[in-house]
């Protein structure tokens, strides 16, 4: 046996039927504004930069030396000397993450670099005279510090260089970087050693 419920009043079902109306619009925008997209997702996403955009911080210019591989910008320190060369990034326990060591040489030649004294895994960009990637050595391990100098691998390019771009390990790949990428330096180095 069924009770019987008394009828709602008519109001009650207007109430109902203008509730169900809202949520079915609100429902209908929030769908087509998804299916649409906004500007970050319409515009297929940027190239990594060692700058991220981040919404509503406008971030300052990269100051000091700049080295851009493809749309990549990593400030440097620059080893142009030749005792500078010689160090390079030996002895440093880090390299903070999209930064670099640009070594800087006077002609293009097929230079030889050994990981002595090393305590960073890197990878190697090499860059031509023509401002292009030429190869690229990637995840160039640190020698264990019990290896005699006589048998520390060496690490050459694919063809003739005259600078040499050192960055963490692995950042090569994961920032898609290749040989044929254009190559700018910028910030303190525009104008400067070619590129």
């Amino acid at each position: 046996m069924r009770a019987h419920r008394p009828a709602k009043p008519r109001y009650w079902r207007r109430l109902i039927w203008l509730r169900y109306l809202f949520l079915g619009v609100v429902a209908g925008l929030l769908i087509g504004a998804a299916a649409c997209g906004d500007a970050a997702t319409a515009i297929p996403a940027p190239v990594l930069s060692a700058t991220p955009e981040i919404p509503g911080i406008t971030l300052e210019p990269l100051a000091g030396p700049i080295v851009r591989v493809a749309q990549v910008d990593f400030p440097v320190e620059l080893a142009i000397k030749s005792e500078d060369r010689y160090k390079g990034l030996s002895g440093r326990a880090s390299l903070e993450d999209g930064t670099g060591m640009l070594f800087i040489f006077e002609e293009d030649a097929k230079f030889r670099f050994w990981m002595k004294e090393m305590q960073i895994s890197l990878d190697m960009v090499w860059i031509g005279s023509n401002c292009q990637v030429v190869s690229i050595s990637e995840n160039v391990s640190a020698p264990d510090p019990a290896t005699s100098l006589d048998d520390l691998l060496r690490y050459s390019p694919d063809a003739p260089a005259r600078y040499v771009l050192e960055i963490n390990s692995g950042e090569s790949a994961a920032l898609g970087l290749t040989a044929g990428d254009p190559v700018a330096f910028l910030g303190e180095l525009a104008g400067k050693h070619g590129c």
